[in-house]
């Protein structure tokens, strides 16, 4: 069970960060091409929520 959990993680993770890094690249365009504030903070937000989820299902990884 723990092996097959550990690897729906490892999957998750994968996921989770090419998002992260997706966004990334989006608020550095949206910063290049002066997009409002608000936009470019709520994909702040959103990346940094990603962040969490990554971080803590790393946590979870190293517990299995």
């Amino acid at each position: 069970m723990g092996k097959i959990n550990a690897e729906k993680i490892k999957t998750r993770l994968i996921h989770l960060k090419k998002q992260h890094r997706d966004l990334d690249d989006g608020i550095i365009t949206a910063f290049k091409m002066h997009t409002e504030d608000q936009v470019v903070s709520k994909l702040k937000l959103k990346k940094l929520h990603l962040k969490e989820e990554i971080v803590q299902l790393e946590r979870d990884l190293e517990e299995i």
